[in-house]
């Protein structure tokens, strides 16, 4: 009989989470990606009047997925090179930006992710955001990240090659330091409390 696992929390990260979401992203998403130090400046980036928009999600005390939130006016470009705000429905001083989701491999399927972002829109709609912009990973294993963002009312509004190239990390994707992978620009427009 195997062990029940008990329920996912969602909760705001903090500094104390750092070490676990650099591990967590170094497994998933490439090693450096987000080592500890700049966890800790996104989180800075985070800080609202309300709160840290930034989540992770734990099961049983342990890590299991997260997503970083920038809120509008404390952030003007994403991870890599590549935005277009003329194709937006909205201005980039009234735009939150999803920065990263990472769900745990045992996780997914199970509704983490949609969790993270539900309460990232409830919070972004409370400081005054109108639309969320991310980027996608074209070349993730069958499309999940344009798919997942699909889901959550993303529509596509242009594509970046070699986006996250100038980001010093090992890609876990094209297994390059000088990562060629494509990032599709979408955006989602929240509608009102």
């Amino acid at each position: 009989m195997t062990a029940r696992k008990g329920p996912v929390t969602i909760r705001e990260m903090t500094l104390e989470d750092a070490p676990a979401v650099s591990a967590l992203a170094d497994r998933l998403v490439g090693q450096d990606y987000y080592p500890p130090g700049l966890v800790r400046r996104y989180l800075e980036r985070a800080r609202t009047a309300i709160g840290t928009l930034s989540y992770v999600a734990e099961r049983d005390g342990q890590l299991v997925g997260f997503r970083f939130v920038l809120p509008p006016g404390r952030w003007d470009e994403g991870r890599g090179s590549g935005l277009t705000p003329e194709r937006w429905p909205g201005p980039l001083s009234e735009a939150g930006y999803f920065q990263s989701c990472f769900v745990d491999h045992a996780e997914m399927g199970r509704g983490i992710g949609r969790r993270l972002a539900e309460r990232a829109f409830a919070d972004l709609r409370r400081v005054g955001a109108t639309l969320v912009v991310a980027h996608s990973w074209k070349e993730s294993p069958h499309d999940s990240s344009r798919r997942y963002l699909k889901r959550l009312g993303f529509a596509a509004v242009a594509e970046h090659p070699r986006y996250w190239a100038e980001v010093d990390y090992l890609c876990g994707g094209c297994k390059q330091p000088d990562c060629v992978c494509t990032a599709i620009e979408m955006v989602k427009v929240l509608p009102p409390a």
